[in-house]
């Protein structure tokens, strides 16, 4: 009876599938590892799942002393056994990788962490997986696991490796304030300083339309509300379209700023299109200089503003397009561009 009983048992266990020795110590390495993650840490550490391990056994998610969970993240690649210790230089234990890894380690989007477990030691030592901190082998690559890298003394080293976390809400409701402001005002006075006309420099002014462009709905309801303005000139009596520097800044300005006529103001009484307009147009006041602040007659030529709208029309549609708006919001915007520099309107296009 006893053997029928035995024989039995051996033919039920040949029948289901069996654990590997090499799972089991796996299992061993991440046991360790998540004891020292949760216990010594105060952290989170989520293990992948075994059909989605391809050099990555797992994640740290870094939690404060508060109990914020900060979307720190690193990632571990865990090896245990005795092997993984049988090879040292001067600085550590020497661990070998295979190649197949190498590539995937290299692009993971958050730091890797090499941690070799000693089962009997129960001790585990880490690296931070760097390419320039590997050496080519004929089968593979290695990289030096160092020995006082004791992994559960090395909270604070670790922190150091991972981007700082930030309060990104409490920036973001600024950002959003000033998003909300440029939409409810309806008018937007941009200021550019004297130095960077002098000096051509555009970046701010870019910077600004690409804020204007962050999302369509910005940009959409910022569509003809910018005014620009150049500072540093008060004391001097020439027109802005008789400096020259302001001329040339001017001109430069449709090669840096190519959306300009879909967000600069040609309604009503509008300032910076008439502006530019006159410093393209080689404009000059015609007789008398009259007292400074009061209005003189001003004459300019037509072609060169043609000219220079004609390298606009590109990035107006280009952000209409973007903005899903129909080409009879297109021509809205275009004839009365022209209108605010005082240019006609084809006839049938008149209540445009």
């Amino acid at each position: 009876m006893r053997r029928l009983r035995l024989a039995l048992c051996i033919k039920m266990t040949s029948n289901f599938p069996k654990m590997s020795k090499a799972a089991r110590t796996g299992d061993v390495g991440v046991n360790m590892v998540a004891r020292i993650a949760s216990d010594d840490f105060g952290w989170i550490f989520k293990r992948n799942p075994q059909e989605y391990d391809f050099g990555i056994d797992g994640q740290f998610e870094v939690v404060t002393d508060s109990g914020s969970v900060t979307g720190q993240i690193a990632a571990v690649q865990i090896k245990c056994g005795a092997s993984f210790f049988s090879e040292q230089n001067k600085w550590g234990y020497v661990y070998r990788g295979e190649n197949k890894h190498f590539n995937y380690l290299s692009a993971y989007p958050t730091i890797v962490l090499i941690v070799l477990c000693n089962p009997d030691s129960e001790e585990c030592y880490w690296v931070k997986f760097d390419p320039t901190h590997t050496v080519g082998t004929p089968k593979g690559w290695k990289i030096t696991v160092p020995f006082e890298n004791t992994l559960s003394k090395s909270k604070n080293s670790i922190l150091d490796l991972l981007p700082e976390s930030r309060d990104v809400l409490s920036e973001i409701e600024e950002y959003w304030k000033i998003n909300e402001l440029l939409v409810e005002s309806g008018f937007n006075l941009f200021i550019i300083d004297r130095d960077e006309v002098e000096q051509l420099d555009t970046t701010r002014t870019r910077a600004f339309f690409d804020h204007l462009r962050s999302t369509k709905e910005l940009a959409f309801n910022c569509m003809g509300t910018i005014e620009l303005s150049i500072s540093g000139y008060d004391e001097d009596l020439r027109e802005l379209f008789e400096i020259e520097e302001v001329v040339e800044f001017y001109k430069n300005l449709n090669s840096v700023i190519p959306e300009l006529l879909f967000f600069l103001r040609s309604r009503g009484k509008c300032h910076t299109l008439p502006v530019i307009a006159a410093c393209i147009g080689n404009a000059k006041i015609e007789g008398k200089r009259a007292v400074h602040g009061t209005q003189h007659k001003v004459v300019f030529e037509t072609r060169p503003i043609a000219e220079y709208l004609h390298t606009l029309w590109p990035g107006l549609n280009e952000l209409t397009y973007w903005l899903d708006m129909d080409i009879e919001e297109n021509k809205e915007i275009t004839y009365s561009v022209l209108r605010s520099i005082g240019l006609e309107v084809p006839p049938d296009e008149s209540n445009a």
